[in-house]
């Protein structure tokens, strides 16, 4: 009977354990991925930010060369 009450602790800790691993992978998962597109929606952000100052510039030099 010990032995048999010894078998299902184990098993229930070792399923216990594997569900709580489980759990920590899929959230470092999902947190990796939410990086990720934070960081393609900054680098957006900013490529469109280079692109304004690049025609400000460009109007500055057609400007410049008009006057």
């Amino acid at each position: 009977m010990s032995k048999i009450t010894l078998l299902l602790c184990t098993l229930f800790l070792i399923f216990t354990l594997s569900a709580c691993v489980s759990k920590t992978q899929m959230e470092v998962k999902d947190s990796g991925s939410k990086d990720v597109s934070d960081l393609l929606r900054i680098l957006i952000q900013k490529e469109k930010e280079i692109n304004e100052l690049n025609q400000k510039l460009e109007d500055c030099k057609n400007s410049k060369v008009k006057s």
